[in-house]
């Protein structure tokens, strides 16, 4: 019995070292959650147990169980439904930061694993980043009166999208890898009750609120990143969402209240982008559903062609240009750039103004951003900052290539950031951590593909004859 019992030990253990071993391999290139092993595995438990004694962080636990995974879940969903939800003026927290900071600190405090094509994107932006704050910092303590704290407001405000940007990819790799994408839905279906029932803050005499939002704009550039996300989730219905066939009804459902929204922002960037969206989406619809969305096109084209006096009057109804011209109207959004622009000097050109709004010479008033993103960029940050940035997007659009209309998404992105600065919204850079995670499984996905194939014939020639 003895030695039965001491056979058996020997040939477990030899099972379980050959286990290591294989899945110790694989985990040089990519090293997965406990390092790949079984939770059934003896080993694979012992490792479980010693790292999360290791780390002794609750967040941990929180992202790796069952329960933990559905109460992020749920502050994923609430976090979707409040993002359209502006009870304060635009540039201070809103309801939707309580599960949002929740989410994203959560994310922060876990130990991620090493994924490399995850990390690259958001490495890339980390020096734009930090020049940006550095720049900030240094004119809110050297040039700015003490009372001035717009550039420090303009680093936390970075700073927060950085780390929303590098949180959420992990966060819905992980919704990915469950394949529970009907979170992001309720999400979804959440916000647009949210968006109808909540009016928005405005403290104008004519408000420009629409909605839950603060601003037509806003509006605009939520439906525009809606329909980016519909369109992503449509084209991986079959491999995230189990081909349920009511996923795709909803993409079908979200698609047509976002080209509702499109014409009630009357935003000429909005509705130019999402139209250049629906030259990648519609086509991969069936006839008869692209029929439904027929008259809504054609009623963004009239008001963007033939009626855009609409437009006019949404933009002459503020209150700082109730007794302006139609020309003067204009004018005032071209000295937004030109203005800026002629007051800045060499270093100016080299290192940025700062995040400040810059008063006019020989008036009272005072200009906010640049209505463009790369020219608010080299405003306030310089040309340094803004050869950061667009080494940052370049690598990213590259890298979205391999996304089923990836470069579309971007197109249709930067269309509307040409006529407004966009990198303040929240919901920009959920959707660039979205894209993020997707880029990841694709590159992950292949690599796998590639493993296989790599070993499958080698396995041919491993047999050798014994006689």
């Amino acid at each position: 019995m003895e030695r039965l019992y001491k056979a058996s030990l020997r040939g477990f253990i030899v099972m379980e070292a050959v286990e290591l071993k294989k899945h110790l391999r694989v985990s040089l290139k990519r090293r997965p959650r406990l390092f790949g092993l079984s939770n059934g595995s003896m080993i694979g438990r012992t490792i479980a147990r010693s790292q999360t004694r290791c780390f002794g962080l609750s967040s941990i636990r929180l992202v790796q169980s069952r329960q933990g995974f559905w109460l992020l879940g749920g502050l994923l969903i609430l976090t979707m439904g409040l993002l359209p939800v502006y009870l304060f003026p635009s540039g201070h927290p809103q309801l939707v930061d309580g599960p949002l900071v929740i989410l994203v600190a959560t994310y922060l405090l876990r130990r991620t694993e090493a994924a490399t094509a995850l990390r690259q994107n958001f490495m890339r932006l980390l020096p734009f980043i930090i020049w940006a704050v550095l720049v900030n910092i240094i004119y809110s303590f050297s040039f700015l009166l003490p009372e001035d704290n717009q550039p420090l407001i303009k680093s936390v405000e970075l700073i927060y999208s950085y780390l929303i940007f590098l949180a959420f990819s992990y966060l819905f790799r992980d919704v990915l890898d469950r394949k529970k994408i009907g979170l992001l839905y309720w999400g979804f279906f959440l916000s647009f009750i949210l968006l109808f029932t909540i009016p928005g803050y405005s403290e104008e005499r004519i408000s420009r609120s629409d909605f839950s939002f603060n601003n037509p704009n806003q509006l605009g550039y939520y439906a525009l990143i809606m329909a980016c996300l519909a369109g992503l989730l449509l084209q991986f219905k079959e491999k995230y969402g189990g081909g349920k066939v009511i996923y795709f009804w909803c993409d079908v459902v979200i698609l047509l209240l976002v080209h509702v929204l499109m014409l009630l922002s009357l935003s000429r960037g909005a509705i130019v982008a999402v139209l250049i969206l629906d030259l990648w989406i519609l086509p991969r619809l069936t006839k008869k559903i692209s029929i439904l969305f027929l008259p809504l096109l054609a009623l963004a084209i009239l008001s963007l062609v033939w009626q855009p006096e609409l437009i006019q009057e949404r933009l002459t109804g503020r209150i700082d240009r109730l007794d302006m011209e139609s020309h003067q109207v204009h004018e005032d959004l071209f000295q937004r750039i030109f203005y800026r622009l002629s007051i800045m000097n060499d270093v100016h050109y080299l290192v940025g103004r700062g995040g400040q709004s810059i008063p006019v010479q020989d008036t009272m008033a005072v200009i906010g951003e640049v209505h463009n993103i790369f020219g608010e960029i080299f405003r306030c940050y310089g040309l340094i900052g803004l050869m950061f940035f667009c080494f940052w997007l370049g690598k990213m659009v590259w890298n979205s290539r391999r996304l089923p209309g990836g470069l579309w998404i971007w197109a249709a992105l930067l269309a509307y950031n040409m006529s407004h600065y966009g990198l303040r919204f929240r919901f920009l850079w959920i959707l660039l951590a979205f894209i993020n995670a997707m880029i990841f499984l694709q590159s992950r996905s292949l690599e796998d593909i590639a493993a296989n194939g790599r070993r499958q014939p080698s396995r041919q020639f491993q047999i050798r004859p014994t006689f």
